[in-house]
């Protein structure tokens, strides 16, 4: 990823000076409205957005929570934790994490040179992308199987594919597009 990108990235967010600063716990109506710990896409996407983007906050524990939309993870560079059901996932640099909407997971904190990037997306966004991707697509066929169910299984994708070089260049560049 080039440095100047990097460096964008890595720049001490308010929320993360706050935490730095001895506040100990996320920030909760931050991300929700509600009782249960359901990050909101009214809280997080612009209106009429189906896509955002964001770095992960980190030097703290982000507590078990679940999403009203699609949360696709990418490891700039470091790694970040995941307990998801139990099970810790390890995200190293150059690797995605698809969760749906009702997977519950919480985060270990991450350090200042763990940059991950949190792509928040709306199912009505992989409309579209379905219908290109044709007939025995593994991941179209995740996306519309899982994604978008309305049952309230917790399920996730893990892609190791920080050699993949296309992957990595298509990433930086729609990170690059997003956030600058």
């Amino acid at each position: 990823m080039q440095q100047a990108l990097l460096d964008h990235l890595r720049k001490i967010t308010e929320e993360e000076q706050r935490i730095l600063d001895g506040v100990a716990e996320v920030d909760k109506e931050l991300y929700t409205s509600g009782k249960d710990f359901t990050v909101d896409s009214a809280k997080m996407l612009s209106e009429g957005k189906l896509i955002a983007v964001r770095t992960h906050t980190r030097f703290v524990h982000f507590p078990s929570h679940r999403h009203n939309f699609i949360e696709v993870l990418y490891v700039c560079q470091g790694q970040l934790t995941n307990i998801i059901g139990g099970k810790e996932v390890v995200l190293r640099q150059g690797e995605l994490l698809f969760l749906n909407q009702f997977t519950r997971h919480e985060i270990l904190p991450a350090g200042e040179e763990d940059i991950a990037i949190n792509f928040m997306i709306l199912p009505e966004f992989f409309d579209v992308a379905y219908t290109m991707a044709g007939n025995n697509n593994v991941l179209a066929d995740f996306l519309v199987n899982v994604l978008r169910q309305d049952d309230e299984r917790g399920e996730y994708l893990h892609f190791k594919v920080a050699e993949v070089l296309q992957i990595q260049n298509l990433l930086e560049n729609m990170i690059y597009s997003l956030v600058t």
